[in-house]
C-alpha cells in the first residue's frame, strides 16, 4: 500500500495516522523504510498520533517531516524487549515429559522452549536485543534531529504524554487528525484537497517487541 502511495502522482502528501502500542521490530523497520521512500519521492509525510503512539508505533513515525500528537497521547516507549517461551516446568513437573538429546554442537538444540537457555544463548539474545535498541535510538535521533545521548536520556522504554513529548522534542505540535491534514496540505502547497483515508487491520505475531 505504501509503495502504491509513493508511485501515485495524484497523492501530494501523506498523513500517517498512528494509534498503536507497538509491535514487531522487523515490521516496524520495514514500514520506516517505506515512509522514508515516500519522503524521498517528494511527498511530505505528517504523523498524527491518536490515543497512543508507542514503541513500534513511534518507530515508524520518527522520520516524519512533522509529528502532531494529542496532549494526552501516550508517546515514546523507545525500548526493546524480547520474550522467549520456556515450557520445561510445564512438561517436566506437570506432564512428566523429559527430553534427552545427542547433538553435534553446543548450539545444535539451542533456543528450544523445551530446554533452559544456556548462559551463552542468553548472551546472544541479549546482544541481539541491544542491537535492535541501538537501531531504534538511531532512527529517533536522526528523525528528530536529536543527539544520540539526548535520545538515550528520553528513551529507556519510558512513556510520555503528548504534551510532555513536545517539550523534549519527540513531538512537534499538539493537535488532532484534521490539524495534521491541514499541515500536510500546507507543506504540499495545496489550497484545495480532499481526504482519502485508508485503514489497515492486520493480525500480528512476533518474538521481538518494542516497548
Amino acid at each position: 500500500m505504501l509503495t502504491k502511495i509513493r508511485n501515485d502522482k495524484t497523492i501530494k502528501a501523506v498523513v500517517l495516522r498512528v494509534n498503536s502500542p507497538g509491535g514487531n521490530a522487523f515490521t516496524s523497520d520495514v514500514i520506516w523504510h517505506e515512509i522514508e521512500k515516500i519522503k524521498e519521492s517528494g511527498k511530505p509525510v505528517i504523523a498524527s498520533f491518536g490515543d497512543y503512539a508507542a514503541s513500534g508505533g513511534y518507530y515508524i513515525a520518527a522520520g516524519a517531516d512533522k509529528i502532531v500528537a494529542q496532549p494526552n497521547t501516550l508517546t515514546g516507549s523507545i525500548g526493546v524487549f524480547m520474550m522467549f517461551p520456556n515450557a520445561t516446568r510445564l512438561l517436566n513437573d506437570k506432564i512428566g515429559v523429559n527430553f534427552d538429546t545427542i547433538k553435534t554442537h553446543e548450539f545444535a538444540t539451542g533456543f528450544s522452549p523445551f530446554m533452559d537457555l544456556s548462559e551463552k544463548e542468553k548472551s546472544m539474545l541479549q546482544e541481539s536485543t541491544m542491537d535492535i535498541y541501538e537501531l531504534f535510538i538511531d532512527r529517533v535521533s536522526k528523525g528528530r534531529k536529536l543527539s544520540v545521548d539526548s535520545t538515550k536520556m528520553i528513551a529507556q522504554g519510558r512513556v510520555w504524554t503528548g504534551r510532555a513529548a513536545q517539550k523534549i522534542g519527540l513531538v512537534d505540535e499538539l493537535g488532532n487528525l484534521d490539524d495534521a491534514i491541514k499541515i500536510a496540505a500546507e507543506k504540499a502547497g495545496l489550497s484545495q484537497y480532499k481526504n482519502h483515508r485508508i485503514s489497515i487491520h492486520r493480525k500480528r505475531y512476533y518474538d521481538y517487541y518494542h516497548c
